[in-house]
């Protein structure tokens, strides 16, 4: 029989050495300033060399062996999923990387396309920019202190808006973003209210799966968060518009050149808005005049309309916050507490 304790301890160390900043272009200013010159230019990324042995990780993950047991089959799958983002990993830049990202997080469905659509005919409201710099950085700090949290918030330049590390127990927020004073309310729903409380529960249990995150659970996370954000009254036009900008997005990118993408959206958002969505599906690839991307934005919209509708037929949000699962592991719980 399987030694499932060490399995589990061993899958959340190598999943640890799984990053996801290699995906973060080192010229995205450079680019950027050439496509607001010139809106038919397709930008040419660079990434950093991951500091990771991406071929060994992959064999060390692939050496483990798991037995039939419900646990057994859930690390099985992990382990799975984990090798398939190895995979992707190593192909940044190059012209397989696209395949292998549908590998790991599919494509949105023509409904959810159709849905998003739809909405991309909100008009947006006016943005009001504020605080910036120390004054975000306290906010935050002060959200995690009402919490009873002890974590460490940080600038750093990156694609997203705010980002966290477990491990370190750090709130990364972007550096070049002005941030308003609802933005980060949102933020703090969302990362703090949402992800961060998932992954503090998680570390509650015995197994490391519920901290690492069961196979699949990144659409109920991302969902939940989105959810979330309208429970307190912040899901605004503007920002579900941003969400299905994201989905529309993804399905362009698919089949299209980021200028390409880049064009249409223009048509919804401001010329920063749309290069940020653009940026955010074209990452890693090197040559974005080629269709392809990273697909992993339609989780957002996704993942609200799974939760709503989780809701709506009685499911309770609280076993949500048991630690990083998905709404499909909740009939596990009971065989794994």
């Amino acid at each position: 029989m399987a030694d499932l304790d060490r399995l589990d301890r061993t899958l959340y160390l190598l999943s640890k050495k799984i990053r996801f900043g290699v995906l973060t272009p080192l010229n995205v200013d450079e680019e950027k300033n050439k496509v607001l010159r010139d809106k038919t230019y397709d930008p040419t990324f660079h990434y950093r060399k991951p500091d990771v042995d991406f071929f060994l990780l992959k064999k060390n993950l692939l050496d483990l062996a798991f037995d039939e047991s419900m646990l057994g089959r859930l690390l099985h799958q992990k382990r799975n999923d984990m090798v398939k983002t190895v995979t992707m990993l190593g192909y940044i830049g190059q012209e397989k990387f696209s395949s292998h990202v549908l590998n790991v997080y599919g494509r949105p469905s023509k409904d959810l396309v159709g849905k998003a659509k739809q909405f991309l005919k909100t008009p947006m409201e006016k943005k009001i920019e504020g605080y910036t710099g120390i004054s975000t950085v306290k906010k935050f700090l002060d959200a995690f202190l009402y919490q009873g949290l002890r974590w460490k918030v940080k600038e750093k330049e990156m694609v997203a808006g705010a980002a966290f590390d477990v491990g370190q127990r750090t709130l990364f927020i972007n550096k070049q973003r002005r941030f308003s004073k609802e933005e980060i309310q949102r933020l703090i729903v969302h990362e703090i209210g949402t992800h961060i409380t998932r992954a503090e529960n998680g570390k509650k249990h015995k197994h490391k799966l519920f901290l690492m995150g069961f196979p699949n659970y990144l659409v109920t996370e991302e969902g939940l968060a989105v959810y979330n954000e309208e429970r307190a009254g912040l899901l605004h036009n503007d920002l579900l518009k941003t969400y299905a900008g994201r989905v529309v997005a993804v399905d362009l990118a698919l089949q299209s050149s980021f200028s390409s993408v880049y064009t249409t959206l223009r048509e919804y958002f401001s010329d920063e808005d749309a290069f940020r969505l653009t940026m955010r599906v074209k990452r890693g690839l090197k040559d974005t005049s080629k269709p392809g991307g990273f697909t992993k934005d339609y989780f957002y919209l996704e993942g609200y309309y799974r939760v709503k509708e989780f809701v709506k037929k009685g499911g309770s949000l609280d076993s949500l916050y048991t630690g990083k699962i998905g709404i499909e592991h909740i009939p596990f719980l009971r065989y794994l507490e």
